[in-house]
């Protein structure tokens, strides 16, 4: 039974959220946000439009021991992780979660991955506010998601409609007395997100895009944007979908013993595509911008976008923008190709 409760009644369940789970939620840090462990209902705030960082991190952790090795090495069982819930998730991250559900559960299960995962559930809040650089709405992935949810939130005024999506989420709402939802709130909700969707002021047209982007290869828009590129990969650590990563040993100072971990890695590094003898396949910055782009709008309607049953690897949270020193925007990059590819084709 979906339910309509009260500000104090959102405390109360989140205090009691926190003797039952390890609760990550969008804390303030100075004039931003991050997600941070909250250890009490005081430190969470649900008034938040983004967040620095993406929840990726509690699923795939920006650096993660694999392995020791060495003469006296033993095997290290892993500790079952933590059961992990995030209260306050937006739909764009939420989408952002189901997107690395079909990288690293599908076909090839990570199984780092996959215990993590089975562990964490998701309360998620449907956005009362736009960010200037967010573009969820285009990509299908906001302002408040449809599905993937543990709970949902939707702020109506001074209260929330609370709708379970799983059966973790009905044990969750049953912590809380709360008031059964009514027609009226389901109306508002609606009428809340279609007026969330007029409020964005960036977009992108998705349809063809695909198509789109893999006949772009060859356009000059790549050696302009390499041309003012710092390759900082700023872009890519704040990406929610970005998942590519390094694996290294390290060796310790006796020569003997060492570990192995696997960190996160950017496709926007000169670095990511070298190969033995010195040779790189993305050697220029406009190679790799690219990529990156290429790689969230998805490829000639290839591989990438299939492989995600339609889905665009980005989701439009808008990080990427916010966080770039030389304002490169993946709407602008769409909008320009769009332009000029389709005009060239008519």
């Amino acid at each position: 039974m979906d339910k309509v409760l009260r500000e104090e009644e959102i405390s109360h369940l989140v205090e009691e959220l926190i003797s039952r789970y390890q609760v990550f939620g969008p804390k303030r840090k100075g004039s931003d946000h991050v997600f941070d462990e909250i250890r009490s209902s005081d430190e969470l705030d649900l008034s938040y439009v983004t967040t620095i960082l993406p929840p990726k991190k509690f699923l795939l952790p920006q650096r993660e021991k694999i392995l020791s090795f060495g003469p006296g090495a033993t095997p290290e069982e892993p500790k079952p992780p933590r059961k992990q819930l995030i209260f306050g998730i937006h739909s764009c991250d939420l989408n952002a979660i189901l997107i690395l559900d079909k990288v690293f559960l599908d076909k090839y299960p990570l199984p780092s991955y996959a215990e993590r995962r089975k562990n964490l559930v998701t309360v998620a809040l449907t956005c009362t506010e736009v960010d200037r650089a967010c573009f969820c709405s285009s990509m299908g992935t906001g302002p408040s998601p449809d599905q993937g949810y543990d709970l949902l939130l939707t702020r109506l005024g001074g209260r929330y409609l609370a709708e379970a999506g799983s059966p973790e989420g009905e044990e969750i709402l049953n912590l809380v007395e709360g008031e059964e939802a009514e027609p009226k709130d389901y109306e508002a909700k609606h009428r809340l997100i279609e007026e969330v969707r007029g409020k964005f002021r960036k977009r992108v047209d998705t349809e063809g895009l695909p198509e789109v982007i893999g006949e772009s290869l060859q356009h000059g828009i790549w050696d302009e944007l390499g041309e003012i590129c710092l390759a900082c990969a700023q872009c890519v650590m704040s990406c929610p979908t970005c998942y590519c990563f390094d694996v290294r040993d390290r060796l310790e100072l006796n020569l003997k013993e060492g570990f192995r971990f696997k960190e996160w890695d950017s496709c926007l590094l000169l670095e990511f595509a070298e190969v033995a003898l010195g040779g790189n396949f993305r050697g220029s910055r406009a190679a790799r911008i690219r990529q990156f782009i290429g790689h969230n709008l998805g490829w000639g309607g290839g591989c990438q976008y299939e492989a995600l049953d339609g889905m665009f690897k980005c989701v439009g949270c808008g990080r990427c923008i916010r966080v770039c020193p030389v304002h490169i925007d993946l709407t602008d990059a769409a909008a320009r190709l769009r332009g000029e590819i389709v005009a060239k084709s008519v």
